[in-house]
Formats: structure tokens, sequence, C-alpha cells
């Protein structure tokens, strides 16, 4: 797999440099675009043999009651905050193609703002983030987005990975413990991610939240981790040393750029707006009532 990798690299980067020295006109066709295709590669060549080894339902819900067992055992969960997260995301499992899975979710007390997910529908919300969204429909966007992690498999196949990887025994509870809280850390690829990003966002909208929800909340994620806008190289030369940068953390990056997941977001809700309107929920979110519970009319917006 290394000397495939090797060549990999190399044929992709080999194409960069030349698209570079070429002047291409296409903004969007550059060595960054090419290093970013590269990384979701070498990911996507270890993956498949995930693919053609696939997990029961069950047997999923089993790994993943054992590693949640990883977090929650060395965790404080907030019981209250947790009853209202489920809530909000029942009208979301409504519509998830995996039916076979039943959802478990956790609001851990930790200043983070982040959201995650394990194999079996284990779904882990830290109180920074519940404090960070302004809405109940922003975070049915993040709910929609790590139940969707799981619902296209991507939790279990990177659990296969990281397991093939530190050859861990499912039984042995130190290794369950390290493996929890590294398929907590580690990201997916940006492939993935975009595509989770995506069914995230219509799992949201058919529950009946704002469509624009997700791409407002990752806005001000960019402001308040003060990523800048990914720009391109002026020349060449800046190009080549640009994609060389990157290159490695490309790979391991645990989410792509804030700005683009906005941009990306907004163009797909674009395609919702021609509907008759949508919930925000500022007033749920602050009170923790969930609108299954009860809808405050003056929530409701036309797009």
């Amino acid at each position: 797999m290394t000397r495939v990798r090797f060549f990999v690299v190399l044929a992709l980067l080999g194409t960069g440099a030349v698209l570079a020295t070429k002047g291409t006109a296409d903004p969007d066709v550059s060595l960054s675009s090419l290093v970013e295709l590269w990384s979701d590669a070498l990911r996507d060549a270890d993956q498949v043999g995930m693919k053609l080894t696939r997990v029961s339902d069950a047997e999923e819900m089993r790994i993943g009651a054992n590693l949640a067992g990883g977090i929650t055992d060395s965790a404080t969960e907030d019981a209250s905050a947790t009853t209202y997260v489920k809530a909000v995301a029942q009208p979301l499992l409504a519509h998830v193609r995996r039916q076979g899975i039943r959802y478990e979710f956790h609001v851990i007390e930790s200043p983070e703002i982040n959201a995650f997910a394990l194999p079996g529908g284990q779904i882990f919300v830290e109180r920074g983030l519940l404090d960070f969204v302004e809405s109940e429909a922003e975070l049915a966007a993040v709910l929609g987005h790590e139940i969707s992690h799981v619902d296209l498999r991507h939790c279990i196949e990177h659990y296969q990975y990281q397991a093939k990887l530190k050859k861990v025994g499912a039984g042995e509870l130190g290794s369950i413990v390290e493996m929890a809280h590294r398929l907590a850390t580690l990201g997916f690829s940006s492939e993935q991610e975009r595509d989770a990003d995506a069914l995230g966002q219509t799992l949201s909208v058919a529950a009946g939240y704002n469509p624009d929800a997700a791409a407002d909340l990752f806005k001000r994620m960019q402001i308040k981790f003060h990523e800048p806008s990914r720009g391109h190289a002026t020349t060449p030369s800046g190009e080549v040393a640009q994609a060389a940068g990157e290159a490695i953390g490309a790979y391991f990056r645990t989410h792509p750029p804030s700005g683009d997941r906005a941009r990306r977001l907004t163009e797909l809700a674009a395609k919702y707006h021609n509907l008759d309107s949508y919930y925000t929920g500022k007033r749920n979110l602050h009170e923790r009532i969930p609108r299954s519970s009860h809808a405050y009319p003056e929530e409701f917006h036309r797009l």
C-alpha cells in the first residue's frame, strides 16, 4: 500500500504542477484541490476492505455501546440537556436510511465546541457546542450531521480502519477506552464530511428546520476560531509550495475549513427556498423546550 500511495502522490502532484505551470484559467482547478482529492483517495483506498466486510446493525450497536462506555465512564453527562437533545433529534431520525440502528444521545460537560458520533448510533454533544448554537435549527443541523456519519456507515468503517491499524481486541477494556477517544478526536475524510453535511441538512429540513441554519453556524465558527479564508497562490512556484505545505495537514485534518463548509451548505440550501416556511427555534433552545413539545408561531419563517 505504501508503494501505491507514493505513486498516487507523484501522479496527482505531477498533474497539479503541470496545471500550475501552464497557468490554468479555472480558479477551482489547483494543486490544493488535487491534494484534497489525494487525501481522500488514500483513506478510501485503505477502507476498501472495510466496505467488503459489512458489520450487521446489531454488531455495530454492540461495538458502539462498548465504545460509548469508554467516554461516559470518564465524563460527566448532563441528563437534562441530554433529554432535550434527544427530543430535538427524534424528528430527524424518522428520515434516516438505516432504520435498524437505535440512536443514543449524550451531552457531556466540556467547554469544547464539538460533537462526534461513534458506531451504532452513539451521538455525543459537548456542552460548549450546546452553548454556542443560537437556535434549535442549528442544533438540529449538527445532530443531522452526526447522525449522517452513522447512517452512511462512516463510523463503523472508521472503527474497522482504526482497529486494523491498532490491532486491538474488542474485548479488551483498555483498548476500548483508547479506541473510543481515538475515534472521537480523529476526523473523517473530506468527502465523508461533505456527504454528512449534505445528508444532515436534508434530515434537518425534512424535520421542518431552517435550511440556512448550518451555513450560519459555520460562518460563526470561522469567526470564532479565526479561520482564514482559503486563497489561491498567485504564482506556479507558490502553488507548488502551498500544496506541499498542505499535503500532510489535509489528510489528518479533523474537518474541512468552516468557510468552505458554509459556502457549500449555502448552495445546497438554495434548493429549499421555494418551500413554504421553516422553523428556527431560538426561544426553544433558550428555554430547552423542543419544538416537538411546543412550537412558537413567531419562530416560523418564510425564506
